[in-house]
């Protein structure tokens, strides 16, 4: 991941803290328990997930019970590949996401694996070079990703592309959790535009959740733009603070008629727009959030106390 802290993707509440679990590998049918790996956990709300690519290590040394991972192993190196995902195939080197056939072929257990190494080392190598222009193999097509990333969230990490400067890329970050994250936002994001909620149009989506293509929103994120708004009584602190809460508003009446849609409202997820004395709201990521309990909201108290906390959150974990 792109960040020695990580905020948790399910609660959005608490920074994730570094433990030691035991982990349990089937192996050939027979469970193996390793007493001491690395793990990432949430205080507030319980969510795990295992340490990025360093505790997936553990699994492939158990590649030689794998017949499946054999072939996987086997596979990459016919395919050209150099530490797992460095594609060297081409003049021009590019990280990249492997063939969606062959993933369709693993077994549960493996895809997981295979899909969290291949995250972590476009992600990892990504932030090592930190500038300029790098290519991307997405599986089917290759995009030119501009350094450094243009956002990044609980979820995932959003980059400028040459290609079609009308578009983004986001990768999920490298955990079962963020790909399904990804896929329910795509499956998602039609009704809120059939609900008369702006969010950006899903150009292309990986099935597994590894990476979406989306249309580029208008305006910036309100985390940014919440601390330029001027004090309270500001014309344009009244203007962005009522049209937030207009929108917020509306996105409520949509939970709890459709609670399977709930998603975040935080400051990161909420786009704004000032165009002369005009104001409009956008949503970025309809992924959903189940956990979020909206049933005491007051936007008074998520303006005033919630926004500037997660800013600081933000803050601390690089997001901004």
């Amino acid at each position: 991941m792109s960040n020695l802290l990580e905020l948790c993707p399910r609660c959005e509440a608490s920074i994730l803290k570094r433990v030691e679990v035991a982990h349990d590998i089937d192996v050939s049918g027979s469970v193996v328990r390793l007493p001491k790996v690395q793990a990432e956990e949430c205080p507030a709300c319980g969510f795990r997930s295992l340490s990025g690519r360093e505790v997936r290590l553990f699994d492939v040394l158990f590649a030689p019970q794998y017949q499946t991972i054999r072939e996987l192993i086997a596979a990459l190196k016919t395919a050209g590949y150099v530490g797992m995902f460095l594609r060297q195939d081409r003049t021009e080197s590019a990280l990249a996401f492997g063939s969606r056939s062959y993933v369709r072929e693993l077994d549960d257990g493996v895809r997981d694996l295979y899909l969290d190494n291949e995250s972590s080392h476009v992600i990892e190598g990504l932030g090592a070079i930190g500038t300029g222009w790098v290519p991307v193999e997405l599986a089917s097509r290759r995009l030119t990703v501009k350094l450094p990333r243009l956002g990044e969230g609980e979820n995932g990490i959003v980059y400028d592309v040459k290609e079609a400067d009308d578009s983004v890329l986001k990768l999920a970050k490298p955990r079962p959790y963020s790909r399904n994250h990804l896929k329910e936002e795509n499956e998602v994001t039609g009704f809120f535009a059939s609900h008369g909620i702006p969010v950006p149009e899903v150009v292309e989506a990986d099935p597994n959740g590894s990476f979406m293509i989306k249309k580029r929103l208008a305006g910036e994120s309100l985390a940014r733009v919440y601390e330029t708004l001027g004090p309270p009584d500001a014309p344009l602190h009244r203007l962005v603070r009522a049209t937030t809460e207009r929108f917020i508003a509306r996105m409520l009446e949509l939970f709890v008629a459709h609670p399977e849609v709930k998603t975040s409202v935080s400051p990161n997820n909420i786009f704004v727009l000032v165009e002369d004395s005009t104001c409009r709201c956008l949503l970025v990521d309809t992924g959903p959030a189940p956990l979020h309990d909206y049933s005491r909201f007051s936007f008074a108290e998520y303006w005033e106390t919630t926004i500037p906390q997660k800013i600081r959150q933000y803050r601390a974990v690089g997001y901004l």
